[in-house]
């Protein structure tokens, strides 16, 4: 009898698992006035995820410089036709600011209006703003887009008193609303920045 209790137990508290590991779904922030990514760059949002932080931007797409075979050469990357956006993910660790390398990043954004969904890896990148990973993408046209950024773990050496950070997926839900290209709503971010 006390097995069969156990059993339910666990099993009562499994969707309750379920349910706290998915990331929080993202407040809505309206815009006071439309901002063009493709003139500037925009945050979307900001969210704690598995004990880092995901920040989440929008600026004009730029040709990336990517070092190909080996030895490496670097080759330019521009924009392809109607890549007008840079994706651009900082994923940081809240406790030295710094961020965080070596990781695979993926993304997959929804647009809710016209049911289109984008997926892709983002490539690290050095550029002004430090260590990102980015993309170029045309998105996919006007509308509300529900984006979720994937963080797997990174692959670097940790001392002992860190073994246990950044061994998990960090997965961040954001929001996004383009009208003639430019946003009218992002996420609220859920950290301050």
């Amino acid at each position: 009898m006390k097995f069969i209790i156990v059993a339910i137990a666990t099993l009562l508290a499994l969707p309750g698992l379920a349910f706290a590991q998915q990331p929080l779904a993202p407040k809505v922030k309206v815009l006071a006035t439309p901002e063009d990514p493709r003139q500037k760059t925009i945050l979307v949002g900001r969210s704690e995820a598995t004990g880092m932080i995901i920040q989440f931007e929008i600026e004009p797409a730029t040709t990336m410089v990517m070092p190909m075979g080996a030895p490496p050469k670097l080759i330019e990357h521009a924009p392809a036709a109607g890549e007008v956006y840079h994706l651009e993910v900082k994923p940081v660790d809240p406790r030295s600011k710094t961020r965080i390398s070596y990781a695979a990043v993926t993304f997959e954004a929804t647009n809710r209006d016209n049911g289109k969904t984008l997926k892709g890896e983002l490539h690290p990148m050095w550029g002004s703003s430090g260590l990102h990973y980015a993309l170029n993408s045309t998105l996919a046209g006007d509308g509300a887009y529900d984006l979720v950024i994937t963080v797997q773990p990174p692959n670097f050496s940790r001392s002992i008193k860190d073994k246990d950070l950044f061994t998990i997926p960090a997965t961040a839900r954001f929001h996004f609303r383009l009208k003639g290209g430019a946003l009218i709503e992002v996420s609220e971010p859920m950290v301050p920045g």
